[in-house]
């Protein structure tokens, strides 16, 4: 394989060693998944909120999770049968956007956000649309982001809004 390609569950990591990155798998979130959603969200965006706002708010959240359910727009991330995160997608006429995509920490850094950001940007491409996303300034996913080619449009104090034009 020549450095810097990519073959599908694995990447190039130094040019000379290959790195096995899970197959992760998608399924539509149901009401009963609402519990689990609630917790990603909390374990793995708590820290931030309460760096950025300095409050937590157990209720909007429980909401907010069983609002995107219900609107069909939440995935629940696999990884061999077992529920490690949600991935929260809206589709637009002008633009993909990228609402949620919370891996539980014991799962981060394994390449699974990157292989389904992969995902959304192969899908942005094929339908000749950006691909939006917002991340919180504090968010180490920023980072990701930009690795990614990701490019800040827009910013507020607690924000950047972040597109990749294909």
């Amino acid at each position: 394989m020549e450095p810097n390609t990519r073959s599908a569950g694995s990447r190039r990591v130094d040019g000379k060693r290959p790195m096995t990155t899970p197959e992760v798998s998608l399924r539509p979130a149901t009401a009963d998944d609402s519990e689990f959603a609630y917790r990603a969200t909390r374990d793995t965006m708590r820290e931030y909120v309460l760096a950025t706002w300095g409050a937590w708010n157990d209720e909007e959240v429980r909401r907010r999770s069983s609002e995107n359910i219900a609107d069909g727009c939440t995935q629940i991330i696999e990884l061999e049968h077992t529920a490690i995160g949600i991935h929260v997608v809206e589709r637009e006429p002008d633009s993909i956007r990228l609402l949620q995509i919370f891996i539980l920490p014991g799962y981060q850094r394994r390449g699974i956000g990157s292989q389904l950001i992969e995902r959304l940007l192969a899908e942005a491409r094929s339908a000749r649309l950006p691909l939006r996303l917002r991340v919180l300034r504090v968010n180490p996913a920023f980072a990701l982001y930009q690795r990614m080619g990701f490019k800040v449009v827009d910013a507020t104090p607690e924000r950047y809004f972040m597109e990749y034009s294909t």
